[in-house]
């Protein structure tokens, strides 16, 4: 979804690069949780500590890149 050139945020400022950036972080930070917690419970729940920790590290970092690569798309 293309912005337009005077598409304007909230308070009527021009979008920019600060509230991308933000997102993007928050994405990155969610995915990569996301995945570590995940995995840490399927550890603690199969006895398996840090096989799936590790797993669900690399999966929520490649989930929240795709998803910023859609995002920026």
């Amino acid at each position: 979804m293309a912005r337009e050139p005077g598409d304007r945020g909230e308070h009527g400022h021009r979008k920019g690069g600060f509230e991308t950036a933000q997102r993007v972080a928050v994405t990155l930070g969610t995915g990569i949780c996301g995945g570590l917690l995940v995995g840490y419970g399927l550890d603690r729940l199969l006895h398996t500590l840090p096989a799936f920790t590790a797993v669900g590290l690399f999966v929520g970092f490649g989930i929240a890149l795709y998803t910023v690569f859609l995002e920026t798309k």
